[in-house]
């Protein structure tokens, strides 16, 4: 019972975190130096669900505390995080934020953004725990969507950067506009370049909150195993 509320609250809270992030910021990044709506937004976004993560890996961990002390504890491991968070969206800026490919920054951001919502997840439900991680062959399917959905975006991620550097004499808004030769084949050229990177936000969100849910039921279900050898 509590095992199914676990997952429920990380498939809510997971979802709602990428339909959210997709409608305010598009990809949930801090860029450090500019503290705008976007910062506040990403922070306030992140901190949450690192919130509900930590209530669910309680929920798991059958813990007897209360709900007011997991949610507070809670609360400053979501703050905690999404500091570190900020220090890597610094640093993915830094290798790539001078790019003016809005395709391969999405990538770099998303790459950033799943690697490190896996993280916690094995932080919360395998070190904290000190449980020893032993792959069964019950999880294969599992992979296998985790694989499929990493492959599948890999593919959109090529797609899009070639029809991305294609257009790329329409990506320099500010140049285009300074030059004063905007005509109806460059507002053609513009569309397409912000209809593609739209897109591609789209698949980034809808990729991360796939992989977190499926990710999650993986260390769910070995957890599982592990209690009932206890």
């Amino acid at each position: 019972m509590q095992e199914k509320r676990s997952l429920t609250i990380v498939t809510i809270s997971t979802i709602l975190f990428g339909i959210i992030s997709k409608w305010l910021v598009g990809i949930p990044y801090m860029m450090w130096g500019h503290f705008d709506l976007h910062f506040i937004l990403s922070l306030v976004l992140w901190v949450l669900y690192s919130t509900s993560l930590y209530v669910s890996w309680k929920m798991d961990s059958r813990s007897n505390e209360s709900m007011v002390k997991i949610g507070l504890y809670g609360l400053g491991f979501g703050m905690i995080v999404s500091c570190i968070k900020m220090g890597i969206d610094a640093i993915i800026i830094l290798m790539v934020g001078r790019t003016n490919n809005q395709i391969l920054l999405t990538f770099a951001m998303e790459i950033g953004i799943v690697l490190f919502g896996s993280m916690i997840m094995i932080f919360l439900s395998c070190i904290l725990q000190k449980r020893k991680f032993v792959w069964d062959k019950s999880l294969n399917k599992y992979a296998g969507v985790l694989g499929g959905t990493i492959g599948i975006y890999a593919i959109a991620f090529f797609y899009f950067y070639s029809k991305y550097q294609a257009l790329a004499p329409y990506t320099d808004i500010h140049s285009l506009t300074e030059s004063g030769n905007i005509n109806l084949n460059i507002m053609l050229g513009m569309e397409s370049v912000m209809q593609y990177s739209r897109t591609f936000t789209m698949l980034s969100m809808i990729t991360y909150v796939i992989f977190f849910i499926v990710f999650w039921i993986i260390l769910q279900k070995e957890g599982g195993r592990s209690y009932e050898k206890e």
